[in-house]
């Protein structure tokens, strides 16, 4: 290997030779700042280093290829600042190492969808899948190839402002969604990204593979809460109009036993499309979920859903009319699985019902709100929608007879008579004949 040494300047760059084919290397080495240097190969590739001492070892530190940025001035000004870091006992060479080593955001996203399953037992299939299409298509696009263990927690929050603002929303090819998949933003989805990006980082803390958090400290706008509860007379309404659809034969009576079912229940839509005969225990009248197909399990990880007898009726006249073969309670119109679509039947059936306003999941609301107007408790309340907390349950909480309002009525019916009023709810219809 051959050396020279110069001031490194654009003319002495300039004016080194190239080594002949089967030489290592050329080094220029500076004659003002110590251990800064150029080397310069047979292929005419010029790079500036630096040359340093840390302890009993030598290091050396790459700082660029010659052009730009790295100008002799701009290396120059790289390799003290190099050398600065040394000083205060610092390792640059070491640290670049480390981090071209270190795994991007798209290989932990990778990692934590093919390694997290196996460490998170309860959590269900579908929200993994559900996981991985939010941090491959929100997360990735936006920070994927930045090192994970540099992520701030600027960029963090830029990335969840991004996605906010629709910046990553797409319609693509897909195999699965018959040829299109529709990615879209918004609030609701940042939301969930957030969530979701700050669990893999904890993850990925807890198994070594990066340092800290950033998606951690950004601050999200609390959603609105958008309950919305069925009255009573829609109920009976919604039960009618089911009735005349399945004798018209406008909506598929899957859909409509579906339906009826996930009010008469309070469960997911999740937890009845996908219930299968093996779950459903007639002896004991209820439906036993394994812990990977609810969010939340009881005794042994299990959900619990306790069947009335309307319920039981419905799950009885399917049993017997069960496909032979068949698994699933409510199995796929064509192939294999279980029944799909019943949000558009849902949708039907509250337009010809002339019910406003309502989602397929305020059918789980309503259930609630029906057993707290009947006077079960909050607590109760929560085990039978099978909540984790007892604090998701609190939502439900203005529907409950306020103690402090009754006990003030009580006072001013002592005090004038008559004067209590008597506002009784109207019944809920009867399910059970429906």
């Amino acid at each position: 290997m051959k050396t020279r040494r110069a001031r490194i300047s654009k003319r002495s760059v300039d004016a080194v030779p190239t080594p002949n084919e089967g030489e290592v290397e050329l080094r220029l080495w500076d004659t003002d700042l110590k251990g800064f240097f150029l080397r310069v190969y047979p292929s005419g590739r010029r790079v500036y280093a630096v040359k340093y001492r840390l302890g009993p070892a030598q290091r050396i530190f790459t700082i660029g290829v010659h052009g730009s940025p790295f100008t002799p001035e701009t290396a120059r000004a790289a390799a003290e600042a190099a050398l600065r870091r040394v000083a205060n006992g610092e390792d640059p060479a070491t640290e670049k190492k480390e981090a071209r080593a270190a795994l991007t955001v798209n290989a932990l996203i990778e990692r934590y969808v093919e390694d997290g399953p196996a460490t998170k037992l309860n959590k269900r299939q579908s929200t993994w899948e559900n996981d991985a299409s939010n941090l491959r298509r929100h997360i990735g696009p936006l920070l994927g190839r930045k090192v994970a263990n540099q992520v701030t927690k600027a960029e963090a929050s830029r990335a969840i402002q991004d996605i906010t603002a629709g910046k990553t929303a797409t319609d693509e090819k897909s195999d699965k969604l018959r040829g299109r998949a529709i990615v879209k933003g918004g609030a609701g989805v940042a939301r969930r990204t957030r969530t979701t990006a700050a669990a893999m980082f904890a993850w990925g803390i807890e198994h070594g593979l990066v340092k800290a958090n950033p998606f951690a400290a950004v601050k999200m706008s609390i959603p609105p809460q958008r309950s919305r509860f069925l009255s009573r007379d829609e109920a009976a309404r919604l039960f009618a109009t089911l009735e005349l659809a399945e004798a018209d034969n406008s909506v598929n009576p899957a859909f409509c036993d579906a339906i009826r079912l996930l009010l008469l229940t309070g469960a997911r839509k999740t937890e009845i499309l996908g219930l299968k005969w093996g779950e459903v225990d007639f002896d004991r009248q209820i439906l036993v979920l394994p812990p990977e197909r609810t969010k939340a399990g009881g005794q042994n990880g299990e959900r619990r859903i306790i069947l009335s007898s309307a319920a039981l009726s419905i799950l009885y006249a399917r049993r017997a009319d069960r496909p032979k073969g068949a698994d699933f309670v409510f199995p796929a119109i064509r192939g294999s699985g279980h029944l799909v679509g019943v949000r558009r039947a849902f949708t039907r059936i509250c337009e010809r019902a002339d019910i406003g306003g309502v989602r397929i999941h305020d059918l789980r609301h309503s259930f609630a709100s029906f057993a707290v107007a009947d006077g079960a408790s909050l607590f109760l309340v929560g085990k039978l929608l099978g909540h984790a907390s007892a604090r998701t349950s609190e939502r439900y909480a203005h529907l409950s007879r306020d103690p402090l309002q009754e006990a003030v009525a009580a006072i001013g019916n002592r005090l004038v008579p008559g004067s209590e009023r008597d506002e009784e709810p109207a019944a809920i219809p009867n399910m059970a004949a429906q």
